[in-house]
């Protein structure tokens, strides 16, 4: 007897090939190929409170969209990820309805690579013009890749901020010295471009993609998520700096613009009934090969680690050894059925996603929520929301970033549909810089 067609989600997650975007693909095959994948059930109390939660059973194929700047590692990670999960899929016992289920799931799993450079604007409207010749429609984007300008690790400053407070130095570093003033070869900050820019323009000029998916299936709009930082925070002057050049921080001021983006795309989808919704997620705090690239020798490394079990071990709830479980909150946003998804922060009902920061005044507790990845002193994750809030020094910032980025996306359209066959941004009209 025919199996019935399944919906299949076509999920695109750009540097899928290591780090975090790595562990989100290996996630959600894990979950996927699950009758009952546990990162889609309900999580927060706070929307749904009429008894017991509910579970919720997805079945549904899926289609990885990895976006990467090299097609050799893309294809490397690739193959990394059927053989986890045929290793899987081999420790679950024969003839048993699991087996069954993961078994028809990785028969009809598809794993499709394409190239993006976020720092070449024209690499990501090369890829929205590649895409819907492939795909019928995208449900979900997970905005991952990045980028900080890392350059040596400070370590007066780390032994001093290890003194004054651990917790504080593992999950705001200030040791970590970034260059400043580094350019795209589109004349753009880099970490802004590679951090934000590039990721707006690939969500704008995907749109009608993600608009089919919702078409399809109206009761789960297509998400975007994008992937911030605990490490968050506003340390540039929009007026002067908003592509964070100027400041040796462009790695948090990053995160903390598109913190407040997000917030208004957001706000913006709500007022206009839209067909997409936006969510915030981080993967707390996790080694990646970023990180290792400042630590040689390798002793340095292991003494790293040595300092993120400590800080585990006496509170702190960002700190966690994989990408797989750094990736607990992006597979929860990504699965979850969108009405178990708290849109705003809710301190007081909440099961387990315990929300951190100032929460004690009312636009705390009714703030945008960030969902960060967490894990307990033993090492079992779990979710937890994390307040957006308004800027107190610049309160339309996020308005203002969405709409210096979309006036630039345009420009972007128009030189790319004229004579600027080489993409790039020197002219004045499309680098930004002009008000």
């Amino acid at each position: 007897m025919a199996h019935e067609e399944r919906k299949r989600l076509i999920v695109l997650v750009t540097g899928a090939n290591g780090g975090v975007g790595f562990g989100t693909c290996h996630r959600l095959l894990n979950q996927l190929s699950q009758c009952r994948p546990p990162d889609a059930q309900p999580f927060f109390t706070s929307v749904h409170t009429s008894g017991e939660l509910p579970t919720v059973e997805p079945a549904c194929d899926l289609t990885i969209i990895m976006a990467c700047r090299s097609i050799q590692r893309a294809e490397e990670a690739r193959q990394k990820l059927y053989n986890l999960l045929d290793t899987r899929i081999n420790k679950i016992p024969v003839n048993t309805p699991e087996h069954e289920y993961a078994t028809r799931f990785r028969l009809n799993l598809r794993i499709g690579i394409h190239k993006l450079d976020l720092a070449t604007i024209r690499s990501v409207l090369d890829l929205s013009k590649e895409l819907p010749q492939k795909y019928p429609y995208i449900s979900h984007i997970i905005c991952n890749a990045g980028l900080a300008t890392y350059s040596h690790l400070d370590f007066p400053v780390f032994f001093k901020q290890c003194y004054e407070s651990p917790l504080k130095a593992v999950k705001h570093p200030m040791f970590n010295v970034q260059t400043v003033g580094v350019l795209s070869p589109d004349n753009l900050g880099m970490v802004w471009q590679s951090n934000i820019f590039g990721h707006y323009v690939l969500f704008r000029s995907l749109q009608p993609l993600l608009s089919a998916w919702t078409k399809r299936y109206p009761s789960e709009p297509a998400r975007v998520l994008w992937m911030s930082s605990v490490d968050a925070m506003p340390t540039y002057d929009p007026d002067t700096d908003p592509q964070l050049t100027k400041i040796p921080t462009s790695y948090q001021a990053s995160k903390a613009q598109l913190d407040l983006i997000v917030r208004e795309l957001s706000k913006q989808t709500r007022a206009e009934g839209g067909d997409v919704q936006h969510y915030v997620v981080t993967p707390g705090i996790t080694a990646t090969n970023v990180a290792a690239a400042l630590l040689r020798p390798y002793i340095l490394e292991l003494c790293m680690l040595a300092f993120f079990y400590f800080c585990r071990f006496i509170g702190s709830p960002h700190v966690l050894f994989s990408t797989y479980k750094a990736s607990v909150a992006v597979s929860h946003v990504t699965l979850a059925p969108s009405r178990f998804l708290p849109s705003t922060v809710d301190a007081h009902n909440l099961k387990r996603g315990r929300p951190r920061g100032p929460t004690g005044n009312g636009d705390a507790q009714h703030a945008f929520p960030k969902f960060s990845a967490a894990n307990e002193r033993w090492g079992k994750e779990y979710i937890l929301i994390e307040p957006i809030t308004t800027w107190g020094e610049h309160p339309d910032e996020g308005a203002r970033a969405v709409e210096r980025c979309e006036r630039l996306y345009q420009a972007f359209l128009e030189k790319n549909a004229g004579k600027g066959a080489n993409g790039t941004a020197s002219n004045g009209t499309a680098n930004g810089h002009t008000k």
